[in-house]
């Protein structure tokens, strides 16, 4: 069977070097949403439960057994403590009578440990007694290679320069443009631009990701342009052009090669490819760019196409001159060129041209399909100009007087929202009635029931609340389906109607499987508390069975007649390009540029589900967790299966206990559920230690700088620094330490911590002192969307998680 190893390839290629052999030929291979910093600090309560300062790094005990002393190195690498690593390497190689094969292992991963904590100058002598010991050993190169980057480090550039070039003469054809780059590098930090340009040359020409290759073309490009060969820098853009998709990004490339032709004295090139940027790309800003370029140049470029690039480019009022020049010039007003036109009156403040703009098109084109689209703009420029109760009898007009006309759904629910904004509820509450019975089905009309039955449950008018959930059951879909039948049966509840809102429950519960709404029906339907824990967690399974029988699943459900064991690499992507230099990175610590590779060769398989699965463990057991779970997600889905409906060893390879040996005693520690933490790392970074948000949160359970600090201050962490959150063992510590602390702050109610864990602990506090301990209307109740969605998504992973590994007593 295929053994779960949860290490990554690094040290899987350093258990290769321990038994004596190498994987020389053996190719080797969000969302994410933030912890915001506290809002509320000092004077706050500690957590319940006592905490004992940390030691930080493990001290390894002299004498401990090699083959032990190197697999908690090992360990201590996955975890992120490379000090821990450093030392324990450094035990097996101060122990003269241990196995020579351990002692390589130990030799070089001693080098990559410090490398990895920025032990530059330890690493670089670490590196050179490897090769000076083990000179013929078949990994040499890659030693050359980690030994460049600890140059790097150490502003070595001659010395680094010198190992890249080892490297590549000893393994060439792999990784050759990641080590040029590096060349390339050194030699611009030495001040030899001529040298550097040629290494970032030979980089480009090589192979590599092509997200990192066009930004290695765009620098050498720069680099031919400050060494007056143009014409060359224009080579490499067109080689940026020949494979790039996205249009504003192509744009920009074209526009950088015309700027450097027309610079280069190439004019009637430059001018030509500007020509073809606002012809091509019109709704961009280099077309912006262009344009301004070619009218300085007294060069013609037609009126609409010129109108089209204004507007685009909120330039509204040359958009105005341009597209009255075009109507003038041409005799015509297209039901395009007039919707433009009364959108750029509105935004330069002339509400009343836009709306007789807008009214020309109602009268002049009524049966196209913008018709409707004209008498919404109508409504939006009233509302925009402050006339709210112009903009709802607009709105209201449309259905009225058209009731055919899709777009009288919208306008009713704008009327709504409207009226709602004004504190009418009677009349928001008899338009979202309308709404859901003049368009039933429709989106707007699911909303703006949702909308409206919400506002009146929250109001406390429970009769008009049933009947609009009522409405919405029977005419919804999907997860506000679920929410309606929820809410009716909860309601029923409230009335003393058991049977009934059972019924309701269970139509719920049906409704969207594995959504929040269902799954909180099926909670209440079982009487179960809102992250309610199993009796017991169960992380110990027969894998082989299991194996055994999510093989047999694979066959069956995708017609696939290989015959033997799945799991192994096929030997098309065993060879693929894509595979080899990734593998090659991990060995040599180049983890980002390897996990770039990984994501390319991952999309280029997903619509085939045998390399999708063994991709999969592939990348589970080299420590990409990420890559793995987005695999297993890719294969559940194409088979067309909700997760639990999955064979379990599938399941679990999309919902995973990755970080067992941190998460369960820290769980112990602050007295918290693991499933709970698990879902939580899932939600939050995918189990990628190195994941960073938006927000600039960081790590597994993605802290945020500030607050990093914060609870290293409480937890009197010793030396801290920020990037130690990027570390799993410093990361999980602090975000259970901080979960446990909001929790003490709440009443111990999950739900609001994991509020205050998204959204701040003083909001949390702040929104369950309006709602009440409810979880349903606690959620309601969050005011941020983010925050809402957040917990709700927790909701539905722990009770897969809850599913996979939990058990009844």
């Amino acid at each position: 069977m295929k053994p779960q190893r949860l290490i990554p390839v690094a040290l899987v290629w350093l258990a290769a070097l321990a038994a004596g052999c190498t994987l020389a030929s053996e190719p080797e291979p969000i969302i994410v949403s933030a912890t915001p910093a506290l809002d509320q600090l000092p004077g706050q309560a500690t957590p319940s439960v006592p905490y004992v300062t940390p030691t930080p790094h493990i001290v390894p005990t002299p004498t401990l057994p090699p083959d032990i002393a190197l697999n908690d190195a090992q360990s201590a690498l996955r975890y992120g403590d490379y000090v821990t690593a450093v030392q324990y390497f450094q035990s097996v190689i101060d122990q003269p009578d241990s196995d020579p094969a351990l002692r390589v292992a130990a030799a070089y991963g001693l080098g990559e440990a410090a490398l990895r904590e920025g032990l530059y100058d330890q690493a670089a002598v670490a590196l050179t007694e490897y090769i000076k010991t083990y000179p013929d050993h078949l990994d040499i190169p890659r030693a050359y290679f980690l030994r460049g980057d600890a140059y790097l480090g150490l502003g070595e550039w001659q010395l680094a320069i010198s190992d890249f070039y080892t490297y590549l003469e000893r393994r060439p054809g792999i990784i050759d443009s990641y080590a040029y780059e590096r060349i390339g590098d050194a030699y611009l930090a030495l001040g030899q631009p001529e040298q550097s340009l040629t290494a970032y040359a030979q980089a480009a020409d090589a192979s590599r990701t092509l997200e990192s290759l066009v930004a290695l073309r765009e620098r050498v490009a720069a680099g031919y342009i400050n060494a007056g060969e143009p014409q060359k820098a224009v080579a490499q853009y067109d080689a940026i052009l020949a494979d790039a998709k996205n249009a504003p990004y192509r744009a920009s490339i074209a526009y950088q090669a015309a700027g450097t032709l027309i610079a280069a004295g190439d004019i009637s090139g430059g001018y030509a490819r500007l020509q073809t940027i606002v012809n091509d790309y019109p709704d961009t800003y280099s077309a912006y760019q262009a344009l301004n370029l070619l009218i300085q140049a007294e060069l013609q470029v037609d009126t609409y196409t010129r109108a089209r690039i204004y507007y685009a480019n909120e330039d509204y009022q040359n958009a105005i001159n341009a597209l009255n020049a075009y109507t003038s010039e041409t005799g015509t007003a297209p039901v395009e060129v007039l919707l433009m036109l009364g959108q750029s009156y509105r935004a330069v403040g002339n509400s009343q041209a836009a709306i007789t703009t807008f009214q020309t098109v109602i009268d002049s084109y009524p049966t196209d399909p913008a018709y409707g689209e004209a008498w919404l703009e109508q409504g939006r420029t009233l509302f925009l100009g402050g006339d709210v109760p112009g903009a709802i009898e607009r709105y209201l007009a449309l259905p009225t007087e058209h009731p055919d006309v899709p777009e009288g759904a919208e306008a009713l629910w704008r009327a709504g929202y409207l009226y709602s904004t004004q504190g009418d509820t009677e009349n928001a509450l008899a338009t979202f009635d309308i709404l859901g019975q003049r368009f039933p089905g429709t989106d707007w009309a699911v909303e703006g029931l949702f909308m409206g039955a919400t506002m009146a449950y929250n109001a406390g008018n429970y009769g008009r609340a049933m009947q609009l959930f009522s409405q919405l059951a029977s005419t919804g879909y999907g997860e506000y389906q679920a929410a309606a039948y929820l809410r009716v049966g909860q309601l029923y509840q409230l009335d003393g109607k058991d049977d009934l809102a059972r019924q309701s429950y269970q139509a719920a519960a049906a409704a969207d499987p594995g959504g929040y709404y269902s799954l909180r029906a099926a909670d209440l339907l079982n009487g179960r508390a809102p992250f309610q824990p199993p009796a017991r967690t169960v992380f110990t399974f027969d894998e082989a069975a299991q194996l055994s029988e999510a093989e047999s699943w694979l066959r069956t459900t995708f017609s696939i007649t290989q015959e033997g064991a799945l799991y192994p690499l096929s030997a098309a992507l065993e060879s693929d390009p894509r595979l080899v230099r990734g593998s090659e990175l991990m060995a040599v610590a180049a983890y980002d540029a390897a996990e770039g590779e990984f994501e390319d060769l991952r999309t280029a398989y997903k619509d085939d589900p045998l390399a999708t699965y063994q991709l999969a463990l592939y990348y589970r057991d080299l420590g990409l967790y990420r890559l793995s779970i987005s695999a297993a997600a890719t294969l559940i889905t194409s088979a067309g299966v909700d997760t639990p409906d999955a064979p379990p060893y599938i399941a679990r390879l999309r919902y995973p206990v990755y970080y067992q040996e941190l998460v369960i005693p820290a769980c112990n520690t602050y007295d918290l559920d693991p499933l709970l933490i698990f879902a939580l790392i899932r939600q939050e970074s995918l189990f990628e230690g190195y994941a960073t948000s938006y927000a600039a949160a960081q790590g597994l359970m993605q802290i945020i700088p500030d607050t990093g600090a914060w609870i290293a201050g409480q937890l009197a962490w010793p030396d801290y620094q920020n990037s130690d959150v990027y570390r799993p063992y410093v990361n999980v510590e602090f975000g259970t330490y901080y979960l446990r602390w909001i929790l003490d702050q709440v009443d111990g109610l999950p739900y609001v911590a994991l509020a205050g864990y998204n959204g701040g602990p003083g909001n949390a506090a702040q929104w369950l002192s309006i709602s009440g301990p409810d979880l349903d209307q606690y959620v309601q109740t969050i005011g941020f969307d983010e925050t809402r969605t957040y917990v709700r998504r927790i909701y539905e992973q722990y009770s897969v998680y809850r599913d996979l590994y939990g058990a009844s007593e």
